[in-house]
């Protein structure tokens, strides 16, 4: 009987340990198979372990593109890692603008930034939260906003979109800075940016987001959870590549600045380190090269990285016609042939795990979590 006992404590763990292994489309499935298990797989401890695992395991990794030229009307696009990229799927979108094209302003452990009208979306669980308008959005002075960010403050345990806007205040411009909480649920301002950025996207990694200046000798960064800016100087071989384009990436959860000199690009990682209080110490180090690149313009659209191979001998890298594999060892590239992407030269790309990650209170249920095959659509 004490065996039994011992072994029937135990089939909690090894469902768990089942549950953590499926996909969110599967787990979405099985919250009815029973309450324990629905509350299971609702709670946020939960929800946190599935997401670890995906990363841990390097597996329901998405790669989320659109394109960026078109301003009329535009889809949503992903590929699976999973299934080695062979095919691309049509992400049904929420807030369907008939004016607008798609624009993804980053992504965080499964939540995307939608723009021109922001709203946060996870398309896995098909829940999604149009934001309340921010209380810059009506002053007098209001020029528009001019760059946003997505990004997770661990400290706090909430998820923070970051709005930029320019507003005219007695003669002066000011870079207001708002900050709304998924949790808090309420838009509140934070410190003015000093500086102009010259990117709408807010690049996160590691508890911060990152900007380019237009000033081309710096860059800027926001601590979520500090709530302050601190400057990155670059050095005098490391200037990024392009003044239009976003001149920093992250790829592999670290902040790189891709530098192009004579058809070689240089791929700068930066390395932080707090020093207590508001002080962050920061420099750059370089962490690998690709030779004879071509560009479309001189000094503009260098290859950005995008996501190591699970046996991380390869980066799969992107341009605005499309992706390819880039071998470590002997520096050869593999365009990587996506079935059913559209033949356009202006995609932008992000990764995104797939999770079960909440959009916070009064979400809606619009968009489509398996997509649907390009190719059935034709």
């Amino acid at each position: 009987m004490k065996k039994i006992r011992e072994k029937s404590a135990l089939m909690p763990e090894l469902v768990t340990d089942i549950l953590l292994r499926l996909p969110v489309s599967s787990l979405l499935r099985f919250r009815c198979l029973s309450r324990p298990v629905c509350s299971e797989i609702d709670s946020e401890k939960f929800v946190k372990n599935h997401l670890n695992s995906s990363i841990k395991r390097r597996t329901r990794l998405k790669l989320i593109f659109f394109d960026s030229v078109l301003k009329g009307p535009s889809d949503l696009y992903y590929s699976d890692f999973d299934d080695d990229l062979v095919v691309a799927f049509v992400l049904n979108k929420p807030l369907i603008s008939p004016y607008q094209a798609s624009f993804v302003y980053g992504s965080c452990n499964g939540l995307i930034l939608l723009g021109w009208d922001l709203a946060v979306w996870n398309p896995f669980t098909r829940r999604y939260k149009k934001l309340p308008l921010c209380p810059v959005q009506t002053l007098p002075g209001y020029k528009g906003f001019m760059c946003s960010g997505l990004g997770y403050d661990s400290a706090h345990d909430d998820y923070m979109i970051l709005l930029i806007s320019e507003v005219h205040d007695s003669d002066r411009l000011v870079y207001q800075v708002w900050i709304f909480g998924l949790k808090s649920d309420i838009w509140r301002r934070s410190r003015d940016l000093k500086d102009d950025v010259n990117t709408q996207v807010g690049h996160f990694a590691n508890g911060a987001l990152y900007w380019a200046c237009k000033r081309k000798n710096k860059c800027v960064g926001f601590d979520l959870a500090k709530e302050v800016f601190f400057d990155i100087p670059l050095l005098s071989d490391c200037r990024p590549a392009s003044i239009f384009w976003d001149s920093l990436v992250v790829f592999g959860g670290n902040v790189y600045c891709p530098t192009l000199h004579d058809g070689t690009v240089e791929y700068y990682l930066l390395v932080s380190e707090d020093k207590g209080g508001d002080v962050v110490e920061v420099s750059w180090r370089k962490e690998f090269t690709m030779e004879n690149v071509k560009t479309i313009m001189d000094d503009v659209f260098p290859p950005w990285p995008l996501a190591y191979s699970k046996d991380r001998n390869s980066i799969l890298l992107g341009e605005v016609g499309g992706v390819f594999w880039h071998n470590l060892e002997n520096r050869t590239k593999q365009r990587v042939n996506i079935a059913g992407q559209p033949e356009v030269r202006g995609f932008r790309y992000n990764v995104c795990w797939e999770s079960l990650v909440s959009v916070g209170k009064d979400s809606a249920f619009e968009g489509a979590a398996e997509g649907v095959r390009i190719d059935d659509l034709e």
